[in-house]
Protein backbone atom coordinates (compact mmCIF):
# COMPACT_ATOMS: atom_id res chain seq x y z
CA UNK A 1 0.00 0.00 0.00
CA UNK A 2 1.19 3.65 -0.80
CA UNK A 3 -0.28 6.30 1.38
CA UNK A 4 0.40 9.96 1.43
CA UNK A 5 -0.49 12.34 4.14
CA UNK A 6 -1.27 15.74 2.89
CA UNK A 7 -1.40 19.03 4.74
CA UNK A 8 -2.31 22.59 2.43
CA UNK A 9 -0.45 24.92 4.53
CA UNK A 10 3.29 25.50 3.83
CA UNK A 11 4.71 24.60 7.16
CA UNK A 12 8.47 24.36 8.03
CA UNK A 13 9.38 20.45 7.76
CA UNK A 14 11.68 20.22 10.54
CA UNK A 15 12.11 17.57 13.49
CA UNK A 16 8.84 19.63 15.25
CA UNK A 17 6.51 19.04 12.04
CA UNK A 18 7.78 15.35 11.93
CA UNK A 19 6.60 14.71 15.52
CA UNK A 20 2.78 15.42 15.68
CA UNK A 21 -0.31 15.35 13.60
CA UNK A 22 0.72 14.58 9.43
CA UNK A 23 4.16 14.54 10.02
CA UNK A 24 4.05 11.75 12.27
CA UNK A 25 1.43 9.91 11.45
CA UNK A 26 3.86 9.39 7.67
CA UNK A 27 6.33 8.27 10.32
CA UNK A 28 3.60 5.66 12.15
CA UNK A 29 2.99 4.35 8.47
CA UNK A 30 6.99 3.86 7.87
CA UNK A 31 7.18 2.42 11.41
CA UNK A 32 4.02 -0.30 10.34
CA UNK A 33 5.81 -1.11 7.36
CA UNK A 34 4.02 0.78 4.42
CA UNK A 35 5.07 3.47 1.84
CA UNK A 36 4.16 7.12 2.84
CA UNK A 37 5.21 10.15 2.10
CA UNK A 38 4.29 13.95 3.21
CA UNK A 39 2.98 16.33 0.38
CA UNK A 40 2.82 20.05 1.56
CA UNK A 41 3.17 23.07 -0.78
CA UNK A 42 6.27 25.13 -1.13
CA UNK A 43 9.62 24.83 -2.51
CA UNK A 44 11.73 22.11 -1.81
CA UNK A 45 14.90 22.24 -0.40
CA UNK A 46 18.71 20.39 0.16
CA UNK A 47 17.79 19.70 3.52
CA UNK A 48 14.12 18.44 2.93
CA UNK A 49 13.28 15.01 4.15
CA UNK A 50 13.46 12.34 1.68
CA UNK A 51 9.75 11.07 2.50
CA UNK A 52 8.37 15.29 1.91
CA UNK A 53 7.08 15.42 -1.54
CA UNK A 54 6.76 19.32 -2.11
CA UNK A 55 4.59 20.92 -4.49
CA UNK A 56 2.71 24.25 -6.17
CA UNK A 57 -0.86 25.14 -4.88
CA UNK A 58 -2.13 24.36 -8.06
CA UNK A 59 -0.78 20.78 -8.11
CA UNK A 60 -2.78 19.96 -5.40
CA UNK A 61 -5.76 21.06 -7.12
CA UNK A 62 -4.75 19.18 -9.91
CA UNK A 63 -6.75 15.53 -10.61
CA UNK A 64 -3.77 14.10 -13.09
CA UNK A 65 -0.90 15.44 -10.24
CA UNK A 66 -2.51 13.35 -7.93
CA UNK A 67 -2.80 10.14 -10.27
CA UNK A 68 0.70 10.31 -10.94
CA UNK A 69 1.71 9.87 -7.45
CA UNK A 70 0.17 6.00 -7.93
CA UNK A 71 -1.28 6.52 -4.12
CA UNK A 72 -3.50 4.12 -2.28
CA UNK A 73 -4.69 6.56 0.13
CA UNK A 74 -4.46 10.15 1.48
CA UNK A 75 -5.29 11.10 5.19
CA UNK A 76 -5.77 15.24 4.23
CA UNK A 77 -5.57 17.60 7.28
CA UNK A 78 -7.48 20.16 6.27
CA UNK A 79 -9.74 20.87 9.38
CA UNK A 80 -12.61 20.75 6.69
CA UNK A 81 -12.53 24.36 5.81
CA UNK A 82 -14.02 25.04 2.56
CA UNK A 83 -11.29 26.53 1.39
CA UNK A 84 -8.88 23.50 0.45
CA UNK A 85 -12.26 21.88 -0.88
CA UNK A 86 -10.88 21.68 -4.50
CA UNK A 87 -7.64 19.62 -3.13
CA UNK A 88 -10.23 16.99 -1.83
CA UNK A 89 -12.20 17.07 -4.88
CA UNK A 90 -8.81 16.43 -6.87
CA UNK A 91 -7.78 13.55 -4.61
CA UNK A 92 -11.36 11.94 -5.06
CA UNK A 93 -11.10 12.42 -9.00
CA UNK A 94 -7.69 10.89 -9.02
CA UNK A 95 -9.90 7.21 -7.72
CA UNK A 96 -7.30 7.80 -4.34
CA UNK A 97 -9.11 6.96 -1.35
CA UNK A 98 -9.38 9.81 0.95
CA UNK A 99 -9.66 10.19 4.78
CA UNK A 100 -10.15 14.07 5.96
CA UNK A 101 -9.01 14.61 9.63
CA UNK A 102 -10.41 16.97 11.65
CA UNK A 103 -8.67 18.21 14.09
CA UNK A 104 -11.64 19.22 16.43
CA UNK A 105 -12.99 18.41 19.81
CA UNK A 106 -16.57 18.44 18.14
CA UNK A 107 -18.47 20.31 16.21
CA UNK A 108 -21.00 22.12 18.03
CA UNK A 109 -24.34 23.77 16.70
CA UNK A 110 -27.33 25.09 17.45
CA UNK A 111 -29.26 22.39 15.61
CA UNK A 112 -27.72 19.58 17.29
CA UNK A 113 -27.44 20.27 20.65
CA UNK A 114 -28.57 24.28 21.40
CA UNK A 115 -27.59 24.11 25.12
CA UNK A 116 -24.00 22.58 24.43
CA UNK A 117 -23.83 25.55 21.65
CA UNK A 118 -24.50 27.87 23.98
CA UNK A 119 -22.16 26.85 26.65
CA UNK A 120 -19.54 26.87 24.21
CA UNK A 121 -20.56 30.16 22.59
CA UNK A 122 -20.31 31.90 25.79
CA UNK A 123 -17.07 30.44 26.68
CA UNK A 124 -15.47 31.20 23.43
CA UNK A 125 -16.52 35.07 23.67
CA UNK A 126 -16.22 35.42 27.52
CA UNK A 127 -12.22 34.52 27.15
CA UNK A 128 -9.43 37.13 27.28
CA UNK A 129 -9.14 38.48 23.87
CA UNK A 130 -8.48 41.70 21.87
CA UNK A 131 -11.13 43.30 20.54
CA UNK A 132 -10.67 42.46 17.24
CA UNK A 133 -10.77 38.49 18.18
CA UNK A 134 -13.55 39.41 19.85
CA UNK A 135 -15.82 41.00 17.55
CA UNK A 136 -14.72 37.88 14.92
CA UNK A 137 -15.30 35.15 17.77
CA UNK A 138 -19.51 36.76 18.20
CA UNK A 139 -19.34 36.63 14.55
CA UNK A 140 -18.44 33.12 14.33
CA UNK A 141 -21.46 32.67 16.88
CA UNK A 142 -23.87 34.73 14.82
CA UNK A 143 -22.75 32.30 11.97
CA UNK A 144 -23.61 29.57 13.67
CA UNK A 145 -27.34 30.63 13.45
CA UNK A 146 -27.55 30.62 9.35
CA UNK A 147 -25.91 27.76 8.15
CA UNK A 148 -25.58 28.90 4.78
CA UNK A 149 -23.27 31.33 5.87
CA UNK A 150 -20.46 28.74 6.14
CA UNK A 151 -21.79 25.35 7.59
CA UNK A 152 -23.39 24.08 4.10
CA UNK A 153 -19.62 24.63 2.67
CA UNK A 154 -18.27 23.37 5.79
CA UNK A 155 -20.25 20.13 5.29
CA UNK A 156 -19.83 20.05 1.09
CA UNK A 157 -16.14 20.30 1.70
CA UNK A 158 -16.27 17.18 3.95
CA UNK A 159 -18.69 14.86 1.81
CA UNK A 160 -15.31 14.78 -0.54
CA UNK A 161 -14.14 11.78 1.78
CA UNK A 162 -14.41 8.35 1.74
CA UNK A 163 -14.35 8.48 6.00
CA UNK A 164 -14.25 11.18 8.12
CA UNK A 165 -11.49 10.99 10.93
CA UNK A 166 -12.05 12.18 14.36
CA UNK A 167 -9.74 12.42 17.04
CA UNK A 168 -11.86 10.93 19.96
CA UNK A 169 -15.13 9.04 20.93
CA UNK A 170 -16.47 12.52 22.11
CA UNK A 171 -15.50 14.26 18.47
CA UNK A 172 -17.03 11.90 16.54
CA UNK A 173 -20.88 11.47 18.08
CA UNK A 174 -20.41 15.90 18.10
CA UNK A 175 -19.23 15.41 13.98
CA UNK A 176 -22.08 12.54 14.21
CA UNK A 177 -24.51 15.34 15.68
CA UNK A 178 -23.81 18.07 13.63
CA UNK A 179 -23.66 16.13 10.56
CA UNK A 180 -27.63 14.41 10.88
CA UNK A 181 -28.77 18.17 12.71
CA UNK A 182 -27.50 19.46 9.11
CA UNK A 183 -29.29 16.78 7.60
CA UNK A 184 -25.78 14.88 6.23
CA UNK A 185 -26.58 11.83 6.99
CA UNK A 186 -23.93 10.23 4.19
CA UNK A 187 -21.23 12.11 6.79
CA UNK A 188 -22.49 10.92 9.81
CA UNK A 189 -22.09 7.07 8.20
CA UNK A 190 -18.73 7.77 7.13
CA UNK A 191 -17.25 9.14 10.94
CA UNK A 192 -14.82 7.23 12.91
CA UNK A 193 -12.78 7.72 15.89
CA UNK A 194 -8.47 7.87 14.36
CA UNK A 195 -6.76 9.55 17.20
CA UNK A 196 -3.60 12.08 16.30
CA UNK A 197 -0.77 9.82 16.61
CA UNK A 198 1.63 10.13 19.72
CA UNK A 199 5.40 9.57 19.18
CA UNK A 200 6.29 5.81 20.10
CA UNK A 201 9.30 7.81 22.57
CA UNK A 202 6.22 8.59 25.08
CA UNK A 203 6.65 4.91 26.45
CA UNK A 204 6.68 3.74 30.81
CA UNK A 205 9.45 1.51 31.57
CA UNK A 206 8.55 0.79 34.81
CA UNK A 207 9.95 3.99 36.44
CA UNK A 208 9.43 4.97 39.94
CA UNK A 209 6.22 7.36 40.09
CA UNK A 210 6.92 10.26 42.25
CA UNK A 211 4.38 12.34 44.05
CA UNK A 212 4.25 14.69 41.33
CA UNK A 213 1.74 16.92 38.89
CA UNK A 214 2.42 17.85 35.40
CA UNK A 215 1.16 20.79 33.44
CA UNK A 216 2.48 20.91 30.08
CA UNK A 217 1.88 23.43 27.04
CA UNK A 218 2.74 26.74 26.02
CA UNK A 219 2.90 29.79 28.37
CA UNK A 220 3.35 32.84 26.12
CA UNK A 221 1.03 36.18 26.10
CA UNK A 222 -0.70 34.59 22.95
CA UNK A 223 -1.51 31.59 24.38
CA UNK A 224 -3.23 32.33 27.68
CA UNK A 225 -6.69 32.68 26.24
CA UNK A 226 -6.50 28.99 25.55
CA UNK A 227 -4.12 27.63 28.14
CA UNK A 228 -5.17 30.12 30.89
CA UNK A 229 -2.33 31.01 33.21
CA UNK A 230 -3.94 32.11 36.50
CA UNK A 231 -6.59 29.14 36.60
CA UNK A 232 -3.31 26.79 36.34
CA UNK A 233 -1.49 28.56 39.13
CA UNK A 234 -4.81 28.55 41.08
CA UNK A 235 -5.27 25.08 40.82
CA UNK A 236 -1.51 24.45 41.29
CA UNK A 237 -1.49 26.67 44.82
CA UNK A 238 -4.86 25.01 46.49
CA UNK A 239 -3.39 21.71 45.93
CA UNK A 240 0.15 22.05 47.46
CA UNK A 241 -0.99 23.71 50.45
CA UNK A 242 -3.46 20.74 50.84
CA UNK A 243 -1.12 18.29 49.76
CA UNK A 244 2.47 19.15 51.38
CA UNK A 245 4.29 15.45 50.22
CA UNK A 246 3.55 16.01 46.45
CA UNK A 247 5.38 18.56 44.04
CA UNK A 248 4.70 19.77 40.57
CA UNK A 249 6.43 21.17 37.56
CA UNK A 250 5.07 23.33 34.96
CA UNK A 251 6.72 22.48 31.74
CA UNK A 252 6.96 24.78 28.26
CA UNK A 253 8.31 27.69 26.38
CA UNK A 254 8.31 30.60 28.69
CA UNK A 255 6.66 28.83 31.81
CA UNK A 256 8.92 30.91 33.83
CA UNK A 257 6.62 33.70 33.07
CA UNK A 258 4.29 31.90 35.28
CA UNK A 259 6.54 32.43 38.62
CA UNK A 260 4.72 36.00 38.82
CA UNK A 261 1.84 34.40 40.31
CA UNK A 262 3.72 32.58 43.17
CA UNK A 263 4.31 35.68 45.00
CA UNK A 264 1.63 35.33 47.90
CA UNK A 265 2.33 31.66 48.25
CA UNK A 266 4.01 30.24 51.30
CA UNK A 267 7.79 29.42 50.95
CA UNK A 268 6.62 25.46 51.73
CA UNK A 269 4.77 25.47 48.64
CA UNK A 270 6.54 27.56 46.58
CA UNK A 271 9.63 25.02 47.34
CA UNK A 272 8.16 22.44 45.64
CA UNK A 273 6.74 24.14 42.37
CA UNK A 274 9.58 24.26 38.99
CA UNK A 275 9.74 25.78 35.84
CA UNK A 276 11.13 23.50 32.57
CA UNK A 277 11.83 25.20 29.22
CA UNK A 278 11.15 23.68 26.10
CA UNK A 279 12.19 20.07 26.41
CA UNK A 280 12.44 17.11 23.84
CA UNK A 281 10.54 14.03 23.50
CA UNK A 282 13.27 12.32 25.33
CA UNK A 283 13.42 14.54 28.01
CA UNK A 284 9.79 14.94 28.10
CA UNK A 285 9.23 11.10 28.23
CA UNK A 286 11.32 11.15 31.76
CA UNK A 287 8.71 13.43 32.81
CA UNK A 288 5.73 11.55 32.12
CA UNK A 289 7.22 8.75 33.24
CA UNK A 290 8.46 9.81 36.22
CA UNK A 291 5.12 11.85 37.72
CA UNK A 292 1.77 10.79 38.23
CA UNK A 293 -0.34 13.40 37.44
CA UNK A 294 -1.00 15.37 34.06
CA UNK A 295 -3.64 18.73 34.95
CA UNK A 296 -5.14 20.37 31.96
CA UNK A 297 -6.93 23.97 32.74
CA UNK A 298 -7.06 24.88 29.36
CA UNK A 299 -10.10 26.82 28.70
CA UNK A 300 -10.44 24.76 25.19
CA UNK A 301 -8.33 21.98 23.58
CA UNK A 302 -8.92 20.30 20.48
CA UNK A 303 -7.10 16.92 21.34
CA UNK A 304 -4.41 17.74 23.70
CA UNK A 305 -1.42 16.23 22.61
CA UNK A 306 0.24 16.35 26.74
CA UNK A 307 -2.61 14.37 27.81
CA UNK A 308 -2.43 11.94 25.25
CA UNK A 309 1.44 11.74 25.79
CA UNK A 310 1.00 11.52 29.37
CA UNK A 311 -1.81 8.86 29.57
CA UNK A 312 1.22 6.81 27.08
CA UNK A 313 3.61 6.85 29.90
CA UNK A 314 1.31 6.04 32.46
CA UNK A 315 0.53 9.16 33.58
CA UNK A 316 -3.45 9.46 34.75
CA UNK A 317 -5.33 13.31 34.06
CA UNK A 318 -7.73 15.72 35.49
CA UNK A 319 -9.43 17.91 33.60
CA UNK A 320 -12.76 20.13 33.34
CA UNK A 321 -15.85 18.83 31.70
CA UNK A 322 -16.98 21.12 29.08
CA UNK A 323 -17.58 20.85 25.48
CA UNK A 324 -14.73 22.66 24.08
CA UNK A 325 -12.77 19.77 26.03
CA UNK A 326 -14.73 16.83 25.08
CA UNK A 327 -11.77 15.03 23.43
CA UNK A 328 -9.32 15.74 26.68
CA UNK A 329 -11.66 14.06 29.24
CA UNK A 330 -11.30 11.22 27.06
CA UNK A 331 -8.08 10.54 29.03
CA UNK A 332 -9.93 10.15 32.08
CA UNK A 333 -11.21 7.31 30.97
CA UNK A 334 -10.49 3.64 31.59
CA UNK A 335 -8.93 4.01 35.49
CA UNK A 336 -6.90 6.80 33.63
CA UNK A 337 -8.08 10.17 35.77
CA UNK A 338 -10.42 11.88 37.07
CA UNK A 339 -12.93 14.65 35.31
CA UNK A 340 -13.47 17.29 37.29
CA UNK A 341 -17.41 18.68 37.17
CA UNK A 342 -16.41 21.77 35.76
CA UNK A 343 -13.31 23.88 34.97
CA UNK A 344 -13.75 26.18 37.79
CA UNK A 345 -11.22 26.55 40.19
CA UNK A 346 -12.81 24.56 43.17
CA UNK A 347 -13.91 22.03 41.11
CA UNK A 348 -10.50 21.23 39.48
CA UNK A 349 -8.92 21.19 42.80
CA UNK A 350 -11.66 18.79 44.13
CA UNK A 351 -10.53 16.80 41.06
CA UNK A 352 -6.62 16.72 41.71
CA UNK A 353 -6.93 16.27 45.03
CA UNK A 354 -9.11 13.51 44.38
CA UNK A 355 -6.69 11.72 41.55
CA UNK A 356 -4.19 11.85 44.34
CA UNK A 357 -5.91 9.87 46.91
CA UNK A 358 -6.46 7.65 43.86
CA UNK A 359 -2.70 6.74 43.76
CA UNK A 360 -1.78 6.74 47.56
CA UNK A 361 -4.92 4.04 47.41
CA UNK A 362 -3.18 2.01 44.52
CA UNK A 363 -6.12 2.75 42.28
CA UNK A 364 -4.12 3.83 39.40
CA UNK A 365 -2.05 1.22 37.85
CA UNK A 366 0.76 3.18 35.49
CA UNK A 367 1.29 -0.14 33.36
CA UNK A 368 -2.16 -0.73 32.27
CA UNK A 369 -2.43 3.20 32.07
CA UNK A 370 0.63 2.65 29.67
CA UNK A 371 -0.63 -0.38 28.02
CA UNK A 372 -4.04 0.71 27.14
CA UNK A 373 -3.59 4.02 25.69
CA UNK A 374 -0.58 3.10 23.64
CA UNK A 375 -1.77 0.51 21.43
CA UNK A 376 -4.65 3.13 20.38
CA UNK A 377 -2.77 6.27 20.35
CA UNK A 378 1.37 5.38 19.07
CA UNK A 379 1.62 6.21 15.29
CA UNK A 380 1.82 3.07 14.45
CA UNK A 381 -1.14 1.64 15.56
CA UNK A 382 -3.29 4.74 14.58
CA UNK A 383 -1.79 4.23 11.39
CA UNK A 384 -2.70 0.30 11.37
CA UNK A 385 -6.07 1.53 11.88
CA UNK A 386 -6.59 3.67 8.95
CA UNK A 387 -4.75 0.78 6.32
CA UNK A 388 -7.00 -1.98 7.81
CA UNK A 389 -9.96 0.46 6.73
CA UNK A 390 -8.43 1.49 3.11
CA UNK A 391 -8.47 -2.30 2.76
CA UNK A 392 -11.42 -3.29 4.00
CA UNK A 393 -13.02 0.30 1.65
CA UNK A 394 -11.46 0.30 -1.15
CA UNK A 395 -12.96 -0.34 -4.24
CA UNK A 396 -10.97 -1.39 -6.99
CA UNK A 397 -11.17 -0.27 -10.83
Amino acid sequence: MKVATCTPINFEANEHFFSRDSGLLCRGFQDAGMNCVVIMPGVSGPDCPRDLVRCTKQQLRDPEWWRALELDLVVLYAWGDPKYQKVAEAIQHADIALVQSLDTAGLPTPYANFEEWLVASFATISMPQSSAQRLRSLAKVVRDLFPAAYERRRTGMIHHSDAVATVSPPAMKSVIDYAEALKCPNIARKTMVVPHPVSPLMSYHSETKSRKILVVGRWGKEDAPQKDPVRTMEVLHDFLHSMPEWSAEVIGRESDMLAVHTSAWSPSARERLTFRSFLDHTQLNKCYSTSRILLCASRFESFHIASAEAVCCGCSVVVGKHPLLASTSWFTTHGSGTLAKSRNRKDLGAALRHEAIQWENGQRLPHEIATFWSEKLHASRVAKVLAAWANDSMVKP
